[in-house]
């Protein structure tokens, strides 16, 4: 992976963080992470959305359900998850920088 493609999948992975964070039961679903991760900014498509959820699923930060055989996947932030978005430093994410 390039140096940019790396800072863009860190960005992506805090977005989605960030994203479920907001949300009052740090829940939400692919669809709905898509377009908030697009709205920020990222040109994503489906199968990388699901690629940064899996990675983010390995380091304990989200948790994934699938419904409808897989059709769908709601994630979840888990505590260390909504704490990596707000500014704990986890390796493969970006740390969050207010503007």
């Amino acid at each position: 992976m390039s140096g940019l493609a790396k800072l863009h999948a860190e960005d992506r992975r805090l977005t989605i963080l960030r994203t479920l964070a907001q949300d009052d039961d740090r829940r939400v679903n692919e669809f709905v992470l898509k377009r908030a991760v697009e709205l920020l900014g990222h040109d994503v498509n489906r199968d990388m959305l699901r690629a940064d959820l899996a990675w983010l699923r390995g380091q304990l930060l989200v948790t994934v359900r699938e419904e409808g055989d897989g059709a769908i996947w709601i994630a979840t932030a888990t505590e260390e998850g909504v704490k990596v978005s707000r500014g704990k430093i986890h390796p493969g994410v970006a740390y969050p920088v207010e503007p």
